[in-house]
């Protein structure tokens, strides 16, 4: 007779759900003042007025 480890589940676990945000959200970053936009691409930034830098 073989016995299971108490410590391991019978059921595997659910995987992690998939999505969620985004890897990198360093277009969303303002280089004058580091804000982060809420759209991308951003003109203006909201906080300090900066122009968004061309990339």
């Amino acid at each position: 007779m073989s016995e299971t480890d108490p410590r391991q589940p019978s059921v595997p676990a659910p995987a992690e759900p998939e999505g969620g945000d985004a890897a990198c959200w360093l277009d969303r970053v303002c280089a004058a003042c580091g804000a982060l936009q809420d759209t991308t691409p951003f003109e203006r930034c909201w906080r300090c007025g900066a122009e968004a830098e061309d990339r």
